[in-house]
């Protein structure tokens, strides 16, 4: 079994290899493509939750409860549901406010003034139940599933891995949970689902430890980037640089240094999610480059261009948000030879 600090492992796949090389010649040079913007799930009308308005501090007691639904009893009965007999609550904090006299300074006169304003002078204990412990009417169920799931989904069912796409908090785009074997998944990003798939993997070699361990983030950042670069996911190598570099205390050397030393863990992790991966899923990467006829926005010139398969969906994605002024007119050629499509276009994406 590989281990962080062993020199790295000669991996079988080539276009594995040559991916991993590719992204960490960039890491190393700086030289990254432009960012994509990151997304988040919104939370549907009908799926509302009096968690929404909760405190970080509350939602996290939730959390910690093993639940992503909690209310209070008649909060529950409001929507139909009533609370199991013998049902234990845990309970969150709620402030207790006061309506106080404060002086205010005018910040254009300079002059002081008193204004009435609420101030919080203590907290109070609410008792809220979780919707595991609580039968009746079930609660509307919003589909929130991506329009095209990420490569590799399946993966993740055959090595007994859940998948769950929904509305976050904000304050973070997924994560794994090694008790439950499930990941969870706040946005429909395909680097995050490939992030969270590498944690789970990477369980599987060694237990993971709880927390945001530095080691443990770059394995799977390090994966997620090289997989977005074999899918032609290409935007999402700036972010991941950014998160290994927070990961390595904001220097770049000591985040280089951190991904070599990483490097054995990060190969055994793409090879046994290679391994999982049906020969379709393997086929599609990188082998089948298309050649089309582009056009700039405002101009009239056109040009060729070659990208992957899998590019064209990505760069699809950029010109609907924007992110690309760029006309896609007609497919001039397909072909599985890399070098080929390069000598026949003018530039690659």
């Amino acid at each position: 079994m590989g281990r962080a600090g062993t020199p790295p492992r000669i991996m079988k796949e080539e276009r594995l290899r040559e991916a991993l090389e590719k992204l960490l010649s960039m890491f190393k040079s700086g030289n990254l493509p432009p960012a994509v913007a990151r997304t988040m799930i919104r939370r549907q009308a009908g799926d509302e939750r009096p968690s929404d308005k909760w405190s970080l501090g509350n939602r996290l007691l939730m959390y910690l409860a093993g639940t992503e639904d909690a209310r209070g009893f008649r909060q529950w009965e409001e929507v139909g549901r009533h609370v199991k007999k013998g049902a234990k609550a845990f309970h969150i904090l709620a402030p207790l406010t006061k309506t106080r006299k404060v002086k205010i300074r005018d910040p254009e006169r300079g002059e002081e003034r008193e204004e009435e304003r609420p101030v919080i002078v203590g907290f109070r204990f609410i008792p809220v139940f979780r919707l595991e412990d609580t039968e009746g009417k079930p609660l509307p169920e919003i589909n929130y599933m991506p329009p095209e799931l990420p490569p590799l989904f399946d993966v993740a069912a055959r090595l007994g891995i859940k998948v769950r796409y929904s509305p976050g908090d904000g304050s973070y785009y997924g994560s794994f949970q090694p008790g439950l074997k499930r990941i969870n998944l706040h946005t429909h990003d395909v680097k995050t689902y490939f992030h969270e798939l590498a944690h789970a993997v990477h369980n599987t070699i060694r237990p993971l430890v709880g927390g945001q361990d530095p080691v443990q983030e770059v394995v799977a950042e390090t994966v997620a980037c090289t997989l977005c670069e074999i899918y032609g996911y290409t935007g999402y190598a700036w972010h991941g640089w950014q998160y290994i570099k927070a990961c390595a205390g904001g220097e770049p050397k000591q985040a280089l240094k951190l991904v070599m030393k990483v490097l054995c863990e990060v190969e055994e992790v793409l090879e046994r999610i290679w391994e999982a991966a049906n020969p379709e899923e393997r086929g599609v990467c990188g082998l089948t480059y298309r050649i089309w006829e582009a056009q700039n926005a405002g101009e009239d010139t056109t040009y060729l261009v070659a990208m992957s398969a899998m590019r064209e969906i990505s760069l699809r994605e950029e010109i609907a948000r924007g992110e690309r002024l760029i006309r896609l007119l007609r497919l001039v050629a397909e072909t599985e030879d890399r070098n080929r499509a390069r000598r026949m276009a003018d530039c690659e994406i």
